[in-house]
Order: structure tokens, then C-alpha cells, then sequence
């Protein structure tokens, strides 16, 4: 073989084996790879945290938006808006506000609201906080009372169980905190049984004013729940043995009379009036001293006890803050004052009354009758006319007079 020849066919061998380095390589880069990790949401793919799924377009939707969140107790939830009609800015500021003091459950609940706005793309969205000074519970126990009279209901409920807090929202706007006060205290003379003592009542309005309002009632009795309880008891016990007073002494024709002046005699045996002594029924039955508001609670509880119509007055005696009742026997209304005044105050009328004692007469019926001392002297009859007589007989002589005589001539 030629010496060329031999070269050339060397230098196929090492083309070859060239090629077939090179495809080996090609193999390996021709491998392909995969990399998986979980999925995470970027902030702007989140749905907002209790809103709808619609964005917000106006200053009425964001205003229901935020009120919506206070009704949840929600602390912290995203708001958005896209083509949204008006200030934002200033719409969000104003709604926050409007929220915390001028709607009752805001004000009453919210301590403030905070917002970050920021702009996403195509959209604004909003980062609200909210910041409560209400529990979830205080706000979950909220009652309705919608109207006067089952506000009313309501807090003569609360006294009767000893209640020390409610909160109730009403549409009531000639409500206020001294007319809350007021209707605790008509149910607390209407019965002194419902509850021994008239607790301080404390009054928050939110807002302040305004027909939807809420009303957070706080009573302090003064008295622990058990010392409560025992007072019920040991005042219901009472109020049975003045019932059982009874009188063998009933003149006929007053014998609707006969109970009433048996407890208006055991209370004046039994109970030491004292102007600085206890102001409830409790004390004028169990202690045996009270001040004359005492007395008079003590006479209407037994009272109603024996179903006599019967009603507290206060007013004044002599210039002095004073109480007594005014009872209806008979269809007729008459004054008592069972804390042994002078004189003897018992079924009396206006007209005896009037002038000593003092009271708003527009509060109370009147008592047209007089005076009726039980078991004491009944009121003179009034005179019987003398019927007119005729002038017949001739006038008599004045005294010392004498028929003169004519002299004789």
C-alpha cells in the first residue's frame, strides 16, 4: 500500500471517532428538567377579608362596607374600589368617622378606625383596622327596645331580677338619661315589692342624640346578690303580717276602710318615723325606723298586698321633701300619711291638706272628700237650715219702759 493511502485512511479512522465524541455529547445536553414549589398568592390575588366580591363604587357601598365589619367585630380586612364615584380620599376619612361617632353601634362600640389606601394597577385598595372598646360578647348582647313602653318593660324587668347592666338599642329620641332614670324609678314606687332597694342608675347614649340610639344602663344597688336576695325575702315576709292587720273596731258602713287603718295603725305602733333614717319599705318593716318615703312604700306594699288601689306622692310638708299615699275606696280617692304627722292624716281630702302639704296635682287624682279620722270622731254633719217663720206676734215692750199716765186735772 502507497504511503498516501495509508494517511488517508488514518485520517477517516480519526474523522470517525470524532463523530462519534460528538454525538455522545449531544446526548447529554439534550436532557431536559423540571423545578416545582408551592404556590403562593401575591398580596394582589387575595380576596378581601369580609367584603363582598364586588369592589366598592360608591360613598354608600363603602359606608355599608365599614359598618358591615362592626357588625362582625372585625379588626383588620381589605377593602377595594374600582371606578369609583368621587373622592376616595376623602370618602374613606369621612365614612370612617361618620361609622365611629354617629351610628349607635359604632359609638358605642368603636374606640377608632385607621386605613392605609394604595394603589394597585387598575384599582385602589384599603387596609382597614379597627379598634374596638366593646367586647364581641357586650356587642353580641345587645337587646332591642324599639319603642317607649318596651324600654319601659324592659327596665322594670331588669329591677325585678336584680339586674346590673343592659344594653338596648331604641328609636326613642325624647330619651335621656334623666327620663331612663325616671322610668326606673315610676317601677320601683309602683311596686315595692319588685325590689328592696332603688338602685343608682348610671345612663351612656350613643350617640348622645339622635332617634337610633343605644342605651347602656348600669344599677347599683349597693347591696351584694345574695344581700339582695335575703332582702326580697325578709321584705315579702313583712309585707305578709301589716297585710294580716285587722281591726275589731270597724264602725258599719266602713268596713272598706277597716283593713287600710290596720296597717295605718301597726305602722304608726311599729315604726319610728326619722328623717335620717332608711328611705325603703325594708327598713319600715324589718329595721322599724324609716323616713316618712320609707313609711309610705312600706303602706303601698301592703296595699297592693290586699289589692287596694294605691299610689305614692311625693311632694312636701311644711317646705320639706315629705311622703305619703293616696288611697281609692269605694271609687273614691283620699290622702294618708302613715308617719304620724299632726294631725292625723287618714282618708283626708285636698282641701285639708292643701296649704300644710304641697304636691304637683297634675301627677295625682284628686280627693275631693274630707276628712274621715277612723275610729275617731266623725266630721260634724253640717247644720240643718231652720225653716223661715212668720212675723206674727206683736213686738215685745222694751225693757224698763213704762206706760206713761196722763196727770189728773
Amino acid at each position: 500500500m502507497r504511503i498516501w493511502d495509508i494517511k488517508r485512511a488514518a485520517a477517516g479512522l480519526a474523522c470517525a471517532a470524532l463523530c462519534l465524541a460528538l454525538a455522545g455529547c449531544a446526548a447529554v445536553f439534550d436532557r431536559s428538567y423540571s423545578v416545582s414549589q408551592p404556590y403562593e398568592a401575591s398580596a394582589s390575588q387575595e380576596e378581601p377579608v369580609g367584603t363582598a366580591t364586588d369592589s366598592i363604587t360608591s360613598y354608600a357601598a363603602l359606608r355599608r362596607a365599614i359598618m358591615a365589619l362592626v357588625s362582625e367585630h372585625t379588626e383588620s380586612a381589605q377593602l377595594q374600589f374600582a371606578n369609583y364615584d368621587g373622592d376616595l380620599h376623602q370618602d374613606i376619612s369621612t365614612a370612617c368617622w361618620e361609622v365611629k361617632s354617629s351610628t349607635p353601634l359604632g359609638a358605642f362600640a368603636v374606640d377608632y378606625i385607621s386605613y392605609d389606601l394604595s394603589r394597585i394597577v387598575s384599582y385602589y385598595q384599603a387596609e382597614v383596622n379597627i379598634a374596638y372598646k366593646r367586647s364581641a360578647a357586650q356587642v353580641g348582647a345587645l337587646e332591642n327596645a324599639l319603642s317607649s313602653s318596651v324600654l319601659s318593660q324592659r327596665l322594670d324587668s331588669a329591677l325585678r331580677r336584680g339586674d346590673t347592666y343592659l344594653a338596648l338599642q331604641i328609636a326613642d329620641g325624647s330619651a335621656t338619661a334623666d327620663t331612663i332614670r325616671a322610668d326606673v324609678a315610676k317601677a320601683y314606687y309602683a311596686d315595692p315589692l319588685a325590689c328592696p332597694v332603688l338602685p343608682e342608675v348610671e345612663v351612656g347614649l350613643y350617640p348622645e342624640t339622635g332617634v337610633s340610639r343605644i342605651a347602656e344602663v348600669s344599677l347599683n344597688y349597693a347591696l351584694e346578690p345574695g344581700q339582695l336576695a335575703q332582702r326580697r325575702q325578709e321584705l315579702a315576709a313583712a309585707v305578709d303580717v301589716l297585710a294580716a292587720q285587722e281591726r275589731d273596731d270597724v264602725p258599719e258602713g266602713r268596713e272598706s276602710a277597716g283593713p287600710l287603718y290596720a296597717m295605718y295603725t301597726y305602722l304608726a305602733e311599729n315604726c319610728l318615723p326619722d328623717a335620717q333614717a332608711g328611705s325603703t319599705a325594708w327598713d319600715a318593716l324589718t329595721a322599724g325606723t324609716a323616713d316618712s318615703e320609707g313609711i309610705a312604700l312600706a303602706l303601698k306594699a301592703g296595699c297592693d298586698r290586699l289589692g287596694v288601689e294605691c299610689l305614692v306622692v311625693s311632694g312636701r310638708l311644711d317646705g320639706e321633701d315629705h311622703f305619703w299615699n293616696i288611697v281609692t275606696l269605694d271609687g273614691a280617692s283620699y290622702h294618708v300619711d302613715a308617719s304620724g304627722g299632726e294631725p292625723e292624716v287618714f282618708l283626708a281630702g285636698d282641701g285639708q291638706l292643701w296649704g300644710l302639704y304641697w304636691w304637683d296635682t297634675s301627677q295625682y287624682p284628686a280627693c275631693p272628700s274630707d276628712y274621715y279620722f277612723f275610729g275617731g270622731p266623725e266630721p260634724s254633719p253640717e247644720p240643718e237650715e231652720i225653716p223661715e217663720q212668720e212675723d206674727t206676734q206683736e213686738p215685745e215692750d222694751v225693757p224698763g219702759s213704762e206706760d206713761v199716765q196722763e196727770p189728773e186735772n
